[in-house]
């Protein structure tokens, strides 16, 4: 279907972030939004509000609509009594929006799932839930709920909405099949990719100062990424590797604790946007892209920041399987190794004594320009939702 076919829609999204935050969903849903309004619809976002105006509308010709936030808890009961706050908070800014035609929830933040559900029925909308990761399989994989009860009614609540949901698109093929078998009745593939817009400027040349192997990881430091064995490994090269983690997470403090009790040379940065971004590109000689093998979803995931490394023809040293695996090994970004210390510890003395074996020859970026433009996706995901429309009415 061209762009000259789609009619006008009014499209609600339902995010926990949103710009001016600056997130991989916000980068997504910022670009997809735009591409609506360009092509002539209505967009509104709910959003939590952290710290701007209630409401507001962009330069681009979104509406955006924030309700309260409830703190940030420690304690899992309390996280998921907050969700649920969340939840209700959102449901009177999403009904101050108007009627909608099209309602999408953004998951993971299950309160935009329970919202979604719930609103899309009160404006009798189309749902469509926008799932980026195996929810509920992660719940019972990471034992979040762990010392808990709510898992179970967790899981059936994910179920039952997404087998009642109009539309699931999710951001790998994978991902679609673990929600067909889930119960998910019409399912679409829209992966995550880049803004090509933002990417107007070469990498900068930085100088090494010494001559060890410079790797870099840059994203969040949580339970997902399984970066212990990245630090282990430092630790066994010392004098040889210098290692960046750049980012926040829930594991940051005892990722620190590791590498200080090993002596690792591993530096701590927190994150950084821009030109600052380039910069550790630049900086590195191989990028580290990982998520723990021991949760089978991650067969399907693949970390937004992926695509960026591709575009900008970076070296990869892939600790992942699956589907990121196969994106690395078809655009001969770099390699993929075993997720074991003296694997890892082998690539990289490997890596090191040859500049060649690190020398990317830009296919990472065509593949990107072909596979993973955002506006191209955003295209795409409108297409699915004025199809959705039209067979609706």
């Amino acid at each position: 279907m061209s762009s000259s076919d789609l009619k006008s829609l009014k499209v609600l999204l339902i995010t926990h972030s949103f710009s001016p935050e600056f997130t991989p969903p916000q980068r997504r849903w910022k670009a997809f939004t735009e591409v609506f309004v360009n092509r002539g619809n209505t967009v509104s976002v709910v959003a939590p509000n952290t710290g701007g105006a209630p409401f507001q509308i962009t330069d681009a010709g979104i509406r955006i609509v924030r309700y309260p936030t409830f703190g940030k808890p420690k304690r899992l009961v309390f996280k998921a009594l907050r969700s649920a706050l969340q939840a209700l908070a959102s449901i009177p800014a999403c009904l101050f929006t108007g009627r909608q035609d099209v309602v999408i929830a953004t998951v993971p933040a299950l309160s935009t799932l329970l919202s979604g559900y719930i609103v899309s029925r009160l404006f009798r909308s189309n749902l469509v839930v926008d799932l980026r990761d195996s929810w509920p399989n992660l719940l019972s994989e990471s034992n979040i709920l762990r010392s808990t009860k709510l898992e179970p009614i967790v899981t059936k609540l994910i179920l039952y909405v997404l087998s009642r949901a109009d539309l699931v698109v999710t951001v790998t093929p994978g991902l679609g099949e673990v929600a067909r078998r889930q119960g998910a009745q019409r399912i679409s593939v829209v992966s995550n990719g880049v803004d090509l817009s933002n990417y107007t400027s070469p990498l900068p040349q930085v100088s090494h100062e010494d001559s060890r192997l410079h790797v870099l990881y840059l994203g969040n430091l949580g339970l997902s990424q399984g970066l212990d064995l990245v630090i282990q490994a430092a630790a066994k090269l010392r004098s040889s590797v210098r290692v960046r983690f750049v980012g926040d997470g829930t594991e940051r403090a005892r990722l620190q604790q590791l590498a200080a009790k090993l002596d690792a040379p591993v530096e701590f940065l927190h994150p950084v946007r821009g030109e600052k971004v380039l910069e550790l590109y630049a900086w590195a000689d191989t990028c580290l892209v990982s998520l723990r093998p021991d949760w089978p979803s991650f067969e399907h995931t693949i970390p937004s920041k992926l695509y960026e490394l591709l575009y900008f023809n970076r070296h990869i040293t892939g600790l992942v399987r699956g589907e990121a695996a196969r994106i690395i090994q078809e655009s001969k970004a770099g390699d993929i190794v075993p997720q074991e210390v003296q694997s890892l510890v082998d690539h990289l003395k490997t890596i090191r004594t040859s500049s060649a074996l690190r020398t990317q020859n830009g296919i990472g970026q065509q593949w990107v320009l072909e596979n993973a433009s955002l506006d191209e996706l955003g295209t795409r995901y409108l297409s699915e939702l004025t199809a959705l429309a039209e067979d609706k009415r």
